[in-house]
């Protein structure tokens, strides 16, 4: 059998390879490898690790390579270490085929280890455009060292294409984080709303901010409590936040979340991790989106709700109807939410339909099959 070993860090990224993951592992001519590393394996981000396991997935490999230091040069360090490691399961490991999503940093020395030791690569989500963050100079380093390519969209092929001067490989399958939107039965507002402990009766709004990698610590942290005091001056509302990630000042950005849980537990709510099927239900039945996840641009334009993307991380994506492109500052902040207020979206599917990882797995198919 051929062997596909797919990658995931984060527990968003893993939110976004769920539904491939099962169609690799229910194939009867394809084995699944799974490695698991980064956040997944923080106590800090929760240890998502352990609902990978309990969605029934077997974890070949764990790689811890993250240092306690959050600083540039030990995120640098970090993805030394990561290189070591990955290494060596891939030697242990031996996949026919590597699968990466996306543009975080630990990519680099995952498939840089690929590269050099002959394991194709196939990229999800290659060839967007996020100008706010160093995502983009990752995710198409990325995509120079693939094989196979599963853009999220017509326009992100266009752009492979120009880069690697060929449209072999290249396949616009749509972005595989709406496949649980068809994949998965939310739960409904009565059942988040006791899971969750929140107020019926109130509008719920869900904030997750990530840092923009191309500015400051504190550049990150004034957005972070501009965000809390314009949400402060709401009524009626209750606000679940979910943790920033590991990037350069997360940590301080989610000092800043954690202390207004604490202050004003009537208010705020504070998640290392919801999980995915939290994550989705509970967007299902906010009001709003708020902060500069990709999530807002993908996800919530399917569901046609209202998003407030903040500051500069995902500029250069294509942005649908529903959302609104804010700055940081406090004012514009609040501006956005007010109009929000008269506001109503239908469902946007430029990011495709809940059908991507289906598509996917035939490609890969396809592609070990017929050598």
């Amino acid at each position: 059998m051929k062997k596909v070993c797919v990658v995931t860090a984060a527990r968003s990224e893993y939110g976004l390879l769920r539904w491939l993951l099962n169609e690799l592992r229910d194939s009867k001519d394809l084995q699944l490898q799974l490695l698991v590393t980064g956040g997944h394996l923080s106590p800090e981000q929760g240890l998502t690790y352990k609902q990978i396991e309990r969605d029934g997935f077997v974890i070949d490999k764990k790689i811890e390579f993250l240092l306690s230091s959050q600083t540039a040069i030990g995120i640098a360090k970090s993805m030394g270490v990561c290189m070591i490691s990955i290494a060596d399961a891939l030697n242990d490991l031996s996949p026919d085929l590597l699968v990466v999503l996306g543009d975080r940093y630990e990519l680099l020395p995952i498939c840089s280890c690929a590269l050099i030791m002959r394991v194709p690569i196939a990229h999800i989500s290659g060839g967007d455009v996020t100008e706010g963050a160093i995502d983009d100079q990752i995710r198409n380093a990325v995509t120079m060292m693939s094989t196979l390519h599963f853009p999220g969209n017509n326009n992100s092929a266009m752009k492979i294409i120009e880069m690697i001067g060929s449209n072999v490989n290249v396949y616009a399958v749509g972005e595989p984080g709406l496949d649980s939107f068809v994949q998965c039965k939310l739960m409904n507002r009565q059942e988040i709303g006791s899971n969750l402990c929140l107020d019926l009766q109130k509008k719920w709004l869900l904030v997750t901010f990530h840092p923009e990698t191309k500015e400051s610590i504190d550049y990150n942290i004034n957005i972070a409590k501009n965000i809390i005091d314009s949400l402060l001056e709401l009524s009626d509302v209750q606000v679940v936040i979910t943790q920033a990630n590991a990037d350069l000042g997360g940590v301080e950005i989610n000092d800043i979340f954690r202390k207004a849980s604490i202050s004003r537990p009537d208010r705020f709510k504070f998640y290392s991790s919801l999980g995915q099927l939290r994550y989705l239900s509970f967007m299902k039945e906010a009001f709003c989106v708020i902060g500069n996840s990709s999530s807002g641009i993908v996800e919530a334009p399917f569901l046609g709700k209202p998003v407030l993307n903040i500051g500069k991380r995902q500029l250069g994506r294509h942005i649908c109807h529903n959302i609104l492109n804010v700055s940081g500052a406090k004012e514009s902040i609040r501006q956005g939410l007010s109009e929000f207020t008269k506001l109503d979206f239908l469902p946007d599917h430029y990011y495709g339909d809940g059908m991507t990882s289906k598509r996917i797995f035939s490609y890969i198919y396809n592609f070990l099959l017929s050598k």
